[in-house]
């Protein structure tokens, strides 16, 4: 199947001006039924959540991400459209290759891990050094050991520069790994999906008052939000949930607490999965200790309001929907905190719910995190100090690193 649409890229780079921008050869590909067909992308549905909520003023509509790629999560159109990138290039130098690397949380290692298996391919992924074994462990066993997992170490940069500086290190001077395709996802990922984002946004009927999603490393605001948003003439807000052990971002006179009327505690304690020590919390998709530098600040400057939630807001959104049948992520969890919150005002809100309940999410206990490196490559070790976490400033932060 990869040798078809090899083919497919091979024909439609042959037919373009040499010149062409591969954002723009990307875009014509997109277009290609045969194209979506291989790599399994499709526009995720719309669903009415507010029953489901017990939202009893305005409404909550959910972009269903979840159901669209599985178990695989929301980051598989993402990661296909980056190899269809990947492959663009590799055929303008006459190359084949399929083997691809990045660096990042679950979702994009599952998706990433998908395709290598679905075109016999070869994939090694970059994790924090913070991630316990069960969670690699979990991994392996969903992706059938399709994806090498290296864990970085301790380079003293951040929770996640130090995964993504060795990242950067390993393509550019372990032999190993050279011969692999980085996808840098935290910077390309919105670039390359607005295409589907624009196809989301002719699915919205009406114009919602809010946009809520996480931001993390920025696919989503980038890539889906702002499309719906400037298809209503910029009028929706986009406003980000964030969790108080890690608020960055600081917008003056826009930020909010969660007020939750109805906060209760009635999971048992055992139900949620501890954070690993040395993360504050266990909503993994944001980042911990800085916004993702590789966002753009023109995309960071449509944010337009940012919402402070705590565990346990998350926790009974997560619980409450998971007795109702909507088994849902910590992230998205957080997501339809904010989105109730909005709507009981009457507001029609716009959220994400970017994948479904995972096993790993509940009842786990861990203790002292493990440092383990590549096999045979061993950097030597740094002390560093805890995270501090800061208000994020609109500004843009000087990666330690250059990612093309």
């Amino acid at each position: 199947m990869f040798d078809e649409l090899y083919a497919i890229v091979d024909s439609k780079v042959r037919a373009v001006e040499s010149n062409r921008r591969t954002k723009d050869v990307h875009s014509l590909l997109m277009a290609e039924q045969r194209v979506r067909e291989i790599l399994e992308i499709e526009t995720p549905a719309i669903e009415d959540v507010s029953d489901i909520l017990g939202v009893s003023k305005g409404k909550v509509l959910a972009v269903r991400m979840d159901k669209a790629s599985g178990i695989t999560g929301f980051k598989k159109p993402v990661i296909a459209c980056l190899i269809l990138k990947r492959l663009i290039e590799a055929v303008r130098r006459k190359e084949y290759s399929k083997t691809w690397i990045d660096a990042g949380n679950v979702n994009s290692s599952l998706a990433l891990a998908y395709y290598a298996k679905k075109f016999d391919g070869k994939a090694a992924y970059v994790m924090s050094r913070f991630f316990p074994e069960y969670v690699l462990d979990y991994i392996r066993e969903v992706s059938h050991d399709s994806i090498h997992i290296i864990q970085a170490p301790n380079l003293s940069l951040g929770i996640e520069r130090d995964f993504y500086k060795y990242l950067v290190d390993l393509v550019r001077t372990d032999r190993r790994y050279k011969s692999f395709q980085p996808l840098w996802h935290a910077k390309h990922g919105g670039q390359y999906t607005q295409v589907l984002g624009i196809e989301l946004a002719q699915k919205v009927m009406e114009c919602p008052d809010f946009i809520v999603t996480v931001v993390g490393a920025g696919s989503t605001v980038e890539g889906l939000a702002i499309p719906v948003k400037e298809k209503f003439n910029n009028n929706p807000k986009i406003v980000v949930p964030e969790h108080s052990e890690s608020q960055l971002m600081y917008i003056e006179g826009a930020i909010q607490r969660v007020e939750n009327c109805d906060l209760r505690t009635d999971y048992s304690s055992d139900w949620f999965s501890r954070p690993p020590k040395g993360i504050p919390h266990a909503v993994i998709g944001p980042h911990y200790d800085e916004v993702n530098p590789l966002i753009k600040e023109s995309v960071l400057r449509c944010i337009g309001g940012v919402f402070v939630y705590v565990d346990d807001d998350w926790k009974q959104m997560s619980f409450d929907c998971y007795k109702k049948g909507l088994e849902i992520g910590n992230s998205s969890a957080a997501n339809l905190v904010v989105a109730k919150q909005l709507a009981e005002k009457g507001n029609t809100v716009l959220t994400f719910i970017y994948e479904t309940f995972r096993s790993i999410y509940k009842g786990h206990n861990v203790g002292e995190p493990e440092t383990i490196a590549s096999a045979d490559f061993h950097p030597e070790e740094t002390s560093s100090t805890p995270s501090e976490y800061r208000e994020y400033e609109y500004r843009q932060f000087t990666p330690p690193f250059s990612v093309p």
